[in-house]
């Protein structure tokens, strides 16, 4: 390459999965060093906070033109700029849409994600790549993350709810992050993809997995739980079946009791974004804000939580808090997920393209216009 031309690498999801994608014991490391860096405050995430999940895309609930895509609970468009520090001092943006109907009807995963790199000082771009896997990869690491700083020791069952992919990446993490796991129970509507989980989590990961019946036999008595439910319905995790110093661990949405969070630890991905959530929905119309966790907001803003006591995972990781782990009292993980993970994931797989030889090289410019 010239001193003038501008190239940036292009990693298709076959070259993502040459690069090593889908090592999750790899994908692990690199989350723990990531939240590390989070908990010191090495990072800048978009916003006036410095602390958005990122710019989302609000379609009206009836739209007045033809062809614009009606609001929905899982129809967006997102974009997530952020900064990482520490070793990888890289700017990164995910955009991504989401379309629930999309299996069904175009034959087309849910979501379809695109990650850019871009070098922090100069601004030139270091690559594009496919993020399905990525972001999927990331999502689990990052709760097998949770269990390996949040739950007990001792702890030999999990339950999980839903039988999708993002269950699948999480199922994983937990397994690999916890040694002392013995058995998993796994519930979903559809019977046929909960033993089709069975099977595949169980010859992957020489574990015992079998199918419950019953939301609550997923949930009641487990050491570990984790759900990822898409749609409109999240049904409550009540707080009799959750066992004295479980974990309940979640990459996405759930109802809980407000005893349980009274009487929890509360350990977020990132609690200023979640304090971002809620700036920012408040602006939109009643009718359509969608505040990730508000009934925890409105505890804290009652007084009945001291939002001193809620610590980043982020701040555990990196030995600024600390919860008693082999102690009885219940802990949640709450996560929402953030742009510094893809980042981190993402430039580890960057790195490890340039040294495998992957990838097409994209040139924007053999000599700029003007400059």
């Amino acid at each position: 390459m010239s001193s003038s031309q501008l190239a940036m690498k292009f990693l298709s999801q076959m070259d993502m999965i040459a690069a090593g994608v889908t090592d999750m014991d790899k994908c692990i490391e690199v989350m723990s060093e990531v939240f590390i860096l989070a908990g010191k405050g090495d990072y800048v995430m978009g916003g006036s906070t410095r602390n958005s999940h990122g710019q989302r895309i609000w379609f009206p609930p009836e739209p007045k033109f033809d062809g614009m895509p009606k609001g929905g609970p899982d129809q967006r468009f997102m974009a997530l700029p952020g900064y990482l520090g520490g070793r990888f001092r890289v700017c990164g943006n995910k955009w991504y849409g989401s379309n629930v109907h999309n299996p069904a009807k175009h034959g087309l995963p849910r979501s379809i994600l695109l990650m850019t790199l871009n070098d922090a000082e100069t601004a030139r771009p270091l690559a594009i790549m496919e993020a399905n896997i990525l972001s999927g990869m990331r999502t689990g690491a990052v709760v097998g993350l949770s269990a390996k700083y949040l739950a007990r020791d001792d702890s030999e069952t999990l339950g999980v709810i839903a039988a999708g992919p993002i269950s699948k990446f999480s199922a994983t993490a937990i397994i690999k992050a916890l040694p002392s796991l013995k058995k998993v129970v796994v519930y979903d509507i559809n019977e046929e993809a909960a033993k089709r989980f069975c099977t595949e989590i169980g010859e992957q990961l020489d574990i015992d997995v079998s199918v419950v019946n019953r939301f609550e036999d997923a949930v009641r008595g487990q050491d570990v739980i984790t759900s990822a439910i898409s749609g409109d319905h999240t049904p409550l995790f009540e707080d009799k079946w959750l066992k004295e110093g479980s974990l309940l661990t979640l990459p996405g949405r759930a109802n809980v009791e407000e005893d349980y969070l009274r009487h929890a630890y509360i350990v977020p991905d990132c609690w200023e974004m979640q304090k971002t959530y809620k700036i920012e929905g408040m602006m939109l119309p009643k009718e359509e804000r969608t505040i990730p966790h508000l009934q925890l907001h409105n505890m804290i803003d009652r007084g009945e939580i001291k939002e001193s006591d809620i610590h980043d995972l982020g701040k555990i990781a990196a030995g600024i808090a600390s919860i008693e782990k082999n102690s009885n009292k219940k802990r949640y993980f709450i996560s929402n997920g953030t742009i510094l993970q893809d980042i981190g994931w993402g430039m580890t797989m960057y790195e490890s393209a340039l040294q495998k030889g992957l990838g097409q090289d994209l040139v924007l410019w053999e000599k700029p216009y003007r400059i």
